[in-house]
């Protein structure tokens, strides 16, 4: 008896999951980009996109890497495998919001489809600049299905030295 309670339960667990993947907007029922909906770790989504904002969207978003490279940059890598850089747009915000958008399209749009895994269709993410992340500088490329965008950080500003300089006395 406790093994079918515990069946039914799992069967409604299951069915509540179809509903919600059926609510975003995937044609067979599922969300197979990476991380449609769901934010992975903390601090990767910033104000201007926040966790519960790009939670209750349809759009899938883009899963990113971020790395604080020692050398004076942050890299941030996405996979976009079939993607050119026509198929995306990065833009950023006064408020300092870099927003990575794009679009997989069927390459057989008349074409009926039997099955579907790829995941089609827009997606877009949001990554809010650090505060020693300079606005200016910031480069993109997209080589072997990876987006990789590189963001210079501020340089140190030095201290200032007085105008007057003590002179030891011997």
């Amino acid at each position: 008896m406790l093994v079918y309670s515990a069946m039914l339960l799992l069967q409604d667990m299951l069915k509540e999951m179809a509903k919600q993947w059926k609510e975003t907007g995937s044609v067979s029922g599922r969300v197979f980009w990476p991380g449609g909906g769901v934010e992975f770790g903390p601090n990767r989504c910033k104000p201007g996109s926040s966790q519960a904002d790009q939670a209750k969207s349809s759009t899938p978003q883009l899963p990113l890497d971020v790395v604080d490279a020692p050398e004076g940059f942050y890299t941030l890598y996405a996979d976009v495998p079939g993607l050119s850089k026509a198929d995306l747009s990065i833009k950023l915000s006064k408020e300092r919001v870099l927003t990575i958008s794009g679009e997989r399209k069927s390459p057989l749009a008349d074409a009926p489809l039997q099955q579907q895994e790829r995941a089609l269709g827009s997606f877009e993410r949001r990554w809010e600049l650090p505060e020693d992340a300079e606005s200016e500088g910031i480069s993109a490329k997209v080589a072997d299905g990876v987006l990789t965008i590189t963001v210079p950080k501020k340089q140190p500003q030095p201290e200032p030295v007085d105008e007057q300089q003590d002179i030891f006395i011997a």
